[in-house]
């Protein structure tokens, strides 16, 4: 759908960067690094900012990872992913509807409404990453998020897109159509998204009054929904804590690769491919994440709405930064303007149903938010959306850069493949002839005819061992770049 090159902007020595899937999103990270803030004040920004701007990608009832690279050369990755619901449960759990997302070549089923939504972890892993490594105090993290629910958010051509695509969900209840559809037309690009209960809840967490899950803002009107069919229990709210993890650390070629550890498996599927990749091509790529995808898949991948930050600062502090609601539960938490996850609503995240899972465990997930070190010292952040094609287009770009010498908005523009489960190749406008062939002597290959969001949208920030930076943003979501001078 999005044709033309990446979004790219460049800055010498000393200044920071940004690369989101959205202007506002950028922008608020922009604003907090302008205040004084770091990469993780930005990134915690960007994220608050996003749950307005990007309504169909990630919320602040979804999860997510953030992996900070700091300028001592230490690594950590913080796992605030959904958690399965049902601790101190009575019965068995409730059953959710059924909607089907239709892509332009591709089609898939989700489960939404109340019954769907996992523990939600964003606002916490939110607060404990600002806590642990912000310099802002969060009242002046929250400011642009805040400033933006007030005046209403504008809907961009990928926003527009990606409602349409779950124009279902959207309008699954009268509280998500009011907001989506107002007036019973479906938001379009150049439309302002208004929703004033999420400013008045954004608000609160800005004035301190909301610190966390079990805080009654939103404690109360999250276990008010049992009534319409929510597992989550109080003691579900009370026992979910964010979780400080060491990255998954992997070097192969002179090049080192931080990402996403257990429990997630996105980043252990690319490391894995990384390694079992004897030569430079698609074919190759291809069979190698086959063969990783076999032997690190042992539970299911993570959602379709999902979104990715990147930052470095001036300092140096690198933060990476994936994020998801699903596709969406077509439901709103009473009061707060907040869209439920659907994290249960899909059989790739619950192949044995959701009475066989255990309440308080982390789903599993393909978000794979990750560092990549060069051998001549430059340093790239990157991470992107797109279900179970995080792991075809994170592995492409790196090779890219790896094997193939690309420059940075070169590697993320190439067109991608992606392998199903189902051994089908689904191949994005643009490959070569050489490649196409080559693929076809092993798969059966189903050919785009345009290059499309259902390809992931890989942004990315990259800083040079003198310390230039650059932000690149991927065109496939409509993805923002800027670059920050220093004070």
């Amino acid at each position: 759908m999005f044709t033309g090159r990446p979004a790219v902007a460049v800055g010498p020595p000393g200044y920071a960067a940004v690369a989101t899937g959205n202007a506002a999103s950028t922008a608020a990270a922009v604003s907090v690094l302008k205040a004084g803030g770091n990469a993780v004040d930005a990134a915690v920004a960007a994220g608050f900012a996003s749950a307005v701007a990007e309504p169909g990608l990630t919320s602040i009832a979804g999860g997510g990872f953030l992996n900070v690279h700091f300028t001592d050369g230490h690594t950590s990755v913080l796992d605030f992913f959904t958690a399965v619901p049902g601790i101190g449960r009575i019965g068995p759990p409730p059953e959710p509807a059924t909607i089907t997302v239709v892509y332009p070549s591709a089609q898939q089923d989700f489960r939404v409404g109340p019954a769907a939504a996992a523990v939600p972890g964003v606002l916490s892993g939110y607060l404990a990453a600002h806590e642990r490594y912000g310099r802002l105090p969060i009242s002046a993290v929250v400011s642009p998020a805040v400033r933006l629910a007030e005046v209403g958010a504008v809907i961009d051509v990928s926003q527009a897109y990606i409602l349409t695509l779950i124009e279902p969900i959207a309008r699954h209840t009268p509280s998500a159509a009011a907001v989506y559809a107002p007036g019973g037309d479906l938001l379009v690009a150049g439309d302002v998204l208004r929703d004033r209960e999420l400013h008045a809840f954004l608000q609160s967490v800005q004035d301190g009054e909301i610190t966390g899950l079990t805080s009654p803002g939103i404690a109360d009107p999250l276990l008010a929904m049992a009534a319409d069919g929510s597992g989550i229990t109080a003691a579900d709210l009370a026992n979910y804590q964010p979780i400080w993890r060491e990255p998954l650390h992997d070097q192969h070629h002179g090049w080192t690769v931080l990402t996403n550890p257990a429990p997630a498996f996105g980043g252990h599927i690319i490391t894995t491919a990384l390694r079992l990749l004897e030569e430079y091509g698609f074919a190759a790529l291809t069979q190698a994440l086959g063969a990783a995808t076999e032997q690190v898949k042992t539970g299911p991948a993570v959602t379709t709405g999902t979104t990715h930050i990147s930052i470095v600062d001036a300092q140096g502090m690198v933060a990476a930064m994936t994020t998801t609601n699903g596709a969406g539960g077509g439901v709103l938490i009473p009061g707060t303007g907040i869209q439920l996850n659907n994290m249960l609503g899909e059989d790739d995240l619950i192949p044995d149903g959701i009475e066989a899972m255990v309440p308080g465990e982390r789903l599993a997930s393909m978000s794979a938010p990750t560092i990549v070190l060069a051998p001549d010292g430059t340093l790239t952040a990157l991470g992107s959306g797109g279900s179970a094609r995080i792991r075809s287009a994170l592995a492409a770009v790196i090779v890219r850069l790896r094997d193939g010498r690309e420059s940075l908005a070169d590697a993320i523009a190439g067109p991608r493949v992606h392998l199903e489960d189902s051994g089908v190749v689904q191949v994005e406008a643009g490959l070569s002839v050489e490649s196409l062939a080559q693929l076809r002597e092993y798969y059966e290959v189903n050919l785009w005819d345009r290059t499309d969001f259902y390809f992931g949208g890989v942004n990315a920030v990259q800083r040079a061992a003198d310390g230039a930076v650059l932000a690149v943003a991927d065109h496939r979501r409509n993805g923002s770049t800027a670059v920050v001078p220093p004070d």
